[in-house]
């Protein structure tokens, strides 16, 4: 085992970081942001909440969740279907922020984006508990 997966073993155990809770705080904000915030907007003063920077942090946010949490639900469970779902999501959401494309567009690729991340985040979590109960069924036993 090299540090890195120790760090990611050390912080998962831990309960420090969740990242799995964590990144599906965000990507239910990711999703609000794009089928909530623009309807607000005709209602309400909230026109700094719809500049392209929200994506930018959005991202920056959602990118190590969903890398750490895919690397310790692989670490602890060994399936690799969350990883995919996130791996997905997070290209899907990456091509938004970063490629520049129209409005309609970029709520076309987050919001499935959004979805496979919290899909995948959500997997995971419950990969993770059945993982834990077993290896505790199996040191009992």
């Amino acid at each position: 085992m090299n540090c890195f997966e120790a760090f990611i073993i050390r912080f998962s155990t831990q309960k420090l970081i969740n990242w799995d809770r964590m990144g599906n705080l965000v990507s239910w904000l990711c999703l609000i942001h794009c089928t909530v915030l623009p309807w607000l907007a005709f209602i309400l003063p909230l026109s700094f909440l719809l500049d392209d920077s929200v994506h930018l942090w959005l991202f920056v946010a959602l990118f190590p969740a969903a890398v750490f949490g895919a690397w310790s639900g692989w670490l602890h469970h060994g399936n690799g279907r969350p990883s995919l779902l996130l791996a997905i999501g997070l290209a899907l959401v990456g091509c938004a922020t970063f490629i520049p494309m129209s409005a309609a567009a970029e709520i076309a690729l987050t919001i499935p984006g959004s979805l496979f991340l919290i899909t995948g985040h959500t997997l995971n979590r419950r990969l993770q508990r059945i993982a834990h109960i077993a290896g505790a069924r199996a040191t009992s036993a």
